[in-house]
Order: C-alpha cells, then sequence, then structure tokens
C-alpha cells in the first residue's frame, strides 16, 4: 500500500530504515541500491528507487562517505560568483555534478583576498574531494605546491585558466576564434576602421581574444593602429567608458567597435551617445557573453555568446571520466562561442568610409 506524503514541516525526515522497510529489504541492500553496487537485482533495485521516491527520502552524505569510503563531493574555486562568466560555469557544474549523485563544494576568492587562495585548496584536501574545478585566470605562485598534491590524489580541471600543472585538463571557449568571428562579422558588414576594447590582459582570455581581433585584420590586410586598441582596467561598465573615451580622444576615425565583454560594450555605447555619436547608424558595436540583458538594451547588442553553462558541465564530466580510468595526458577542450546578430551593428555610413 502506497505511504501517503506527509505534510511539509508535520513529520521526521524519512531514514533509510523507513525505506528498507518500505521496500521490504534490509537496509544494507537500500545502501547497495544508493551507492550503485551491481549485486542487487533489478527488481529490488526498482523496488528501493520507488520507496525513495514515495518517502520522499534524501541520503545523508555522511552516513554515504563512512559506508563507501567516499565523500561524494567535488570542490570547485573560482572568481567572484557574482561575475556572470563564473556563475554560469559554476551553475553548470552544479547540475551536471547532481546527475552523478555528486555535490559541489564551492570557495569564491575576492580579487584582493589571495590569501583565502590556499586557504581553500586547503580546506578541499582535508574534506577528501574526489576532483576538483579551478575557474580562476591563474593561482599564486604559493599555492603550487598545494595544488600539486591535489592534482596526485584527484583529477583537476581547468576553467578559463593558464595554470600550469601536468596532468591538469582545461575547459574553455574559444577566446581566439570568438574574436576572429567577431571582427569578421564587422568587416562582412563593411567595416574597415574597427577598434577594440579588451579586458585586463593578464587574463587569458583578454590576450586571446585580442589575438582574434588581430589575425581577422591581418586576413583581411587591414592596418591596426596602436590607437584602435584601448584596455579596460576590468570587464566593467565604468572600463567601458574610459576606453571609449581614450579611443575618441585618440583622433583616429573608427567606425566599429569590438569589446571583449557585453559590460564594455554597454559603457562604450553610453559614452559615444554622450558625444553625440549614433548607435548604431554612426559607430556599430560587438561584445562578448550575452549576458540576459544584451537582448533588451537599445539597441539589441550583437555579441559572442559564450556557453559557459557547457564549460562548467564538461569540467565535471572529466573529472568522472578520469577518476574511472587510469589517467592518461591531460587535454585542452575547447568549446566554440557562436556570434549572436541582433541589432547593433551595421554597415558603416557613407560619410563614414569617405572619412
Amino acid at each position: 500500500m502506497p505511504i501517503r506524503k506527509r505534510a511539509r514541516g508535520a513529520a521526521r525526515r524519512a531514514t533509510i530504515r523507513d525505506v528498507a522497510k518500505h521496500a521490504g529489504v534490509s537496509h544494507q541492500t537500500v545502501s547497495r541500491v544508493i551507492n550503485k553496487e551491481d549485486t542487487v537485482a533489478p527488481e529490488t533495485r526498482a523496488r528501493v528507487h520507488v520507496a525513495i521516491r514515495e518517502l520522499e527520502y534524501v541520503p545523508s552524505a555522511i552516513a554515504r562517505s563512512l559506508s563507501s569510503d567516499r565523500t561524494h563531493t567535488l570542490g570547485m574555486v573560482t572568481t567572484d560568483v557574482s561575475d556572470h562568466f563564473f556563475a554560469e560555469a559554476v551553475v553548470g557544474a552544479e547540475a551536471e555534478a547532481r546527475k552523478h549523485g555528486l555535490f559541489l563544494i564551492i570557495g569564491t576568492i575576492e580579487e584582493g583576498a589571495e590569501d583565502d587562495e590556499g586557504a581553500y585548496l586547503r580546506l578541499m584536501l582535508e574534506q577528501r574531494i574526489e576532483g576538483l574545478i579551478i575557474a580562476r585566470p591563474r593561482l599564486r605562485a604559493g599555492s603550487d605546491a598545494v595544488l600539486r598534491r591535489l592534482t596526485r590524489r584527484v583529477p583537476v580541471v581547468e576553467i578559463a585558466s593558464d595554470i600550469n600543472v601536468p596532468g591538469v585538463e582545461l575547459v574553455d571557449v574559444d577566446n581566439r576564434q570568438g574574436g576572429l568571428d567577431a571582427t569578421n562579422l564587422l568587416i562582412e558588414r563593411g567595416h574597415r576602421l574597427i577598434a577594440t576594447v579588451t579586458g585586463p590582459l593578464e587574463w587569458p582570455s583578454a590576450q586571446a581574444r585580442l589575438e582574434g581581433y588581430r589575425e581577422a585584420l591581418r586576413r583581411a590586410k587591414l592596418a591596426e593602429p596602436a590607437a584602435h586598441v584601448a584596455t579596460g582596467k576590468d570587464w566593467g561598465l565604468a572600463s567601458g567608458e574610459q576606453a571609449a573615451a581614450r579611443l575618441v580622444e585618440s583622433g583616429k576615425h573608427f567606425t566599429a567597435v569590438f569589446a571583449q565583454s557585453d559590460l564594455l560594450a554597454l559603457g562604450a555605447i553610453a559614452h559615444l551617445r554622450q558625444r553625440g555619436t549614433r548607435v548604431p547608424e554612426d559607430v556599430s558595436v560587438i561584445g562578448y557573453d550575452d549576458i540576459p540583458v544584451a537582448a533588451f538594451v537599445d539597441p539589441p547588442l550583437t555579441t559572442v555568446r559564450q556557453p559557459m553553462r557547457e564549460v562548467g558541465a564538461l569540467a565535471v564530466r572529466l573529472i568522472v571520466e578520469r577518476d574511472s580510468r587510469d589517467r592518461g595526458p591531460a587535454h585542452r577542450h575547447l568549446l566554440r562561442a557562436p556570434v549572436i546578430v541582433r541589432k547593433s551593428v551595421a554597415p558603416p555610413a557613407v560619410t563614414a568610409l569617405r572619412a
């Protein structure tokens, strides 16, 4: 007889022994089903799963680790999780971890608080994690020793990083191709004087996007005056405004701007409008990221979409796969970032071409 679901907050949570009684098996059998051991008959396994669903039973992570000598836990050390790029990677990693019956511990390291970095890595060691994801552009030199200890014990995957540790897999967006595709779109629309606003060039992603921009100009046999490159101190709106101001004040003419983030692009648009420049009638602007607001600004922003949820999910899958087989050489896994065409890019005006 199916058990009636308890009212919310009206009774205690179901235990493994409740599940065993409901399914007509021993609690050891329930434990083997939860831990995905292959010694349980399919009919019995199905009966236990039905009991788990009907009782809304949630296995205890502590009990699982004691019974199987596993923690079923992954660690993730990341930059500011409020950043859209890293937040999406965390969401993708956490969802993929759940599919594999794993928990995700997240450590966020704010800029200027790098001492937290080594502390988080040591915490991951103490918590007996089964894999580590590092979503930071780089680690401090003092963290290398702790990271190498971790790589000897568990699989480690980097996201958007240039950490050089043997055996560590890398997952990232193909930023060089993204920069190339963004600039090519502007060239295809008829632009020949294309400026760029970069993120901080100590970030590998900023360097790669700049390389893609320059490669597109080389292929099209277009010059790249130094004044057409302005670097932001970060990836935010204010940096976009300031970089656009430097481009305008340089006196060099341009009809389009490739900004390496959507926030940089929006900041640049704000400054151009303050000076009476229309977007896209006078200057076209393309961003990078495809943040949720990009489709709703005026004009809707043409941008390069970063598949960061897929990046986070792939990082988890690589950990699961490397933990289930002999670990071979590490690889770089680059995901394509498609260009999303909206209304902020148009062909250059005839007067601009004459200029």
